[in-house]
């Protein structure tokens, strides 16, 4: 039998859950990142352009 805390127990979970999700979409922004192309010759001598993401950022969600 629940007791009267398990709702609110449950109501206060999923706004922290939400709150959190909320801020790491919004705090990914992406400013410091960069994408960098990178040419290369492969084994048959066509050249193969290939792209790296670099972010700079300590944290990225």
């Amino acid at each position: 039998m629940p007791t009267t805390r398990t709702p609110i127990l449950i109501a206060v979970l999923f706004v922290i859950s939400f709150s959190t999700i909320f801020f790491i979409k919004s705090s990914n922004d992406h400013i410091e990142c960069d994408t960098i192309p990178k040419r290369e010759l492969d084994k048959n001598g066509i050249e193969v352009t290939t792209q790296k993401h670099v972010c700079k950022e300590n944290y990225s969600f």
